[in-house]
């Protein structure tokens, strides 16, 4: 057990990229890595070298990096720690981690098997089963293996509080320990910087074509995943320009630094928006993943915030998501879709409106209303930087903090259970490498100058009038060949969207193809160290039927002496007896013959006393006749 006067080591383990430029997963880590720092020694490790950039690293935290799949890279830092802490996923390339010596805090706030039923549906049936079974083993093991359970929301908590019940995880021994069982599963939910958003340069205004200091801006903080619902929000746009034409809605739609399957909707809303005339006009994409620190910069040139998503079981049971966080740090306006944790926030709360799941002309109103209404839109900013301070990552990391003081490593029921391989397909992809970052890069910013340069026209008039009278007739002359050419780069823009998609494909193919070698070799690896083992293991069970066949030959020996020392007791005891028989046997001869004269004496006295009674009998006197007188 930890000396309660040393304070527990932490290791965090994250699966994710962790640097300048990072996802959800990524500033989650990070954040719980700062302020367990303030009163532990932590080590956070993620499966890239940590890019720290501008971050400021508290003294107490030590950063590093593990091979994905490789057991003895993680080893030596298992074997440091007093408590671990590790997203929930690592237990499928790490199985190691469920048999961890130390207690184990899992962070299971990403409902994966729901997430995967969205991203996953239009793929095969079979690889749809195959994927679910997969998905579903790994959260039985999560929630079976767990000294601590993380998870993002009250609503979530109930549903892993039913597996929990079927895995015997709810025991009568636990619930006197702990009643609501805080002690085993608590609520951890996203977080936000105590300071409050500053802004350091400008981001959007006067940087993108067309948006000014006097354009509204809608802001899509968050990325561009299949199960989010970006579509209805640019359908919506025609209409809400017709009422509002200073209208401006801009997606952060950078790629994800990690190493996420590829997603189809950041195509699918690019394609939409040209194919309505709004991209680069009305509708902006930004192309490069804003780095952690500048994300302020965005925010606060923002007039309303946007999250929308379709009606499934992912959005019911997910985490607040990060970047809604976000609206309320930087004091924005929302519009969400209703059904999540999130949209019960903006309705009890008055941040905003929530709207029908994609419901285009709710979608509208909501959006016309704000845009037109400056005074609504400052009473939810300021509803909204007023329960900010209830999300500061010190408040809602706090039950991981406790534990983390205090770990205890419980016992568990349930045996780990074995996840099966996921579908070949789906297999978890390496981390990308800096070669592949660069390219991406090039390729980010060859999209932007496409989008950017793909309509063009006559300048605009000037000089005298003669100029301007020629500039018009030469428009004229000029306008088929204009409107030619921009149909032409139209069309080109639509063939770049279809190669890009198809390029995205193909690079997901490469990955799938690159995960399977990554799994060969680490199944490689396996079969060497369970070689290894398995010899070991042959060596000691050798030794040890040596050693019993040893023990064995000295006690037949100790066991042949014990026998014949027995006979020897034996064959004495016959002897004696032997003797004693004999003895036995004089000693009934004698008492036969003492008995024999005894009888003869008996019948000589019995002759003798006959002869007596004779005797007697014939010495008895004999009685007078009766009438004769005496003499």
């Amino acid at each position: 057990m930890q000396n309660e006067l040393t304070t527990p080591r932490v290791l965090i383990l994250c699966h994710d990229v962790i640097g300048s430029r990072m996802a959800g997963p990524g500033i989650r880590y990070w954040e719980m890595a700062r302020v367990l720092a303030a009163r532990h020694p932590v080590t956070l490790l993620a499966p890239q070298p940590i890019d720290l950039g501008d971050l400021t690293t508290p003294p107490n935290l030590t950063c590093g990096c593990f091979t994905w799949g490789a057991a003895e890279t993680l080893a030596p830092w298992l074997a440091a720690a007093d408590v671990v802490v590790a997203n929930g996923f690592l237990l499928l390339p790490h199985p190691e981690l469920a048999h961890s010596a130390s207690p184990l805090v899992l962070d299971v706030y990403d409902p994966i098997l729901l997430e995967n039923l969205e991203l996953f549906r239009s793929a095969p049936a079979e690889q749809r089963r195959q994927q679910n079974e997969h998905d579903r083993a790994l959260l039985m093991q999560q929630l079976g293996v767990g000294d601590f359970l993380l998870c993002a929301t009250e609503r979530q908590r109930d549903l892993y509080m039913g597996v929990l019940v079927a895995l015997g995880r709810v025991t009568p021994h636990l619930t006197d320990e702990t009643p609501d069982l805080r002690g085993l599963i608590d609520v951890a939910s996203f977080g936000l910087a105590a300071q409050p958003p500053t802004k350091q340069g400008p981001a959007m205004r006067g940087v993108l074509p067309g948006i000014g200091d006097d354009e509204i801006i809608l802001l899509w903080t968050g990325g561009l995943w299949d199960w989010l619902d970006p579509l209805t929000l640019i359908h919506a746009m025609p209409q809400v320009l017709a009422t509002c034409p200073q209208t401006r809605l801009v997606f952060l739609a950078g790629r994800h630094p990690g190493t996420v399957q590829e997603m189809q909707m950041p195509q699918r809303a690019r394609a939409l928006a040209a194919e309505l005339g709004l991209l680069n006009q009305a509708v902006f994409f930004y192309e490069t993943w804003v780095p952690y620190q500048q994300r302020a910069d965005f925010l606060l040139e923002a007039d309303i915030a946007v999250s929308l998503h379709r009606d499934h079981l992912e959005t019911a049971y997910a985490a607040i998501r990060s970047r809604f966080l976000d609206h309320l740090w930087a004091g924005l306006p929302s519009i969400v879709t209703a059904g999540d944790a999130a949209a019960d926030l903006v309705r009890n709360r008055n941040l905003g409106y929530t709207v029908c799941p994609e419901d285009i002309n709710d979608v509208v109103r909501a959006t016309v209303h704000l845009v037109s209404n400056r005074e609504v839109r400052q009473q939810c900013a300021e509803h909204a930087r007023q329960i900010a301070d209830a999300f500061t990552w010190e408040r809602t990391l706090e039950p991981l903090s406790r534990f983390c003081m205090r770990p205890l490593r419980r016992s568990r029921p349930v045996s780990p259970h074995v996840v099966p391989e996921p579908p070949a397909a789906l297999a978890t992809v390496p981390p990308t490498t800096t070669q592949e970052s660069s390219m991406q890069e090039e390729y980010t910013q060859l999209i932007q100058k496409l989008e950017t340069g793909w309509q063009f026209g006559m300048p605009a008039q000037q000089g005298g009038m003669l100029s301007r009278v020629a500039q018009r007739v030469l428009g004229r002359v000029l306008a088929p060949v204009y409107a030619q050419q921009r149909d032409f780069n139209a069309a080109l823009v639509q063939l770049f969207y279809q190669s890009a998609a198809r390029h995205e494909e193909i690079l997901g193919y490469l990955n799938a193809m690159m995960a399977q070698i990554v799994k060969l070799e680490q199944r490689i690896d396996t079969l060497a160290r369970f070689d290894g083992v398995l010899s070991e293991r042959i060596e000691t069970i050798n030794r040890d039927i040596n050693g019993r066949l040893d023990a064995l030959a000295a006690f037949d020996g100790t066991l042949s002496e014990r026998i014949e020392t027995i006979n020897h007791d034996i064959n004495g005891r016959l002897d004696t007896m032997a003797d004693h028989t004999g003895d036995l046997h004089d000693r009934l001869l004698r008492l036969t013959y003492t008995v024999q004269l005894l009888n003869e004496a008996l019948a000589a006295a019995d002759e003798v006393s006959a002869s007596l009674a004779e005797h007697l009998a014939s010495l008895t006197p004999t009685a007078p006749e009766e009438g004769r007188p005496r003499q």
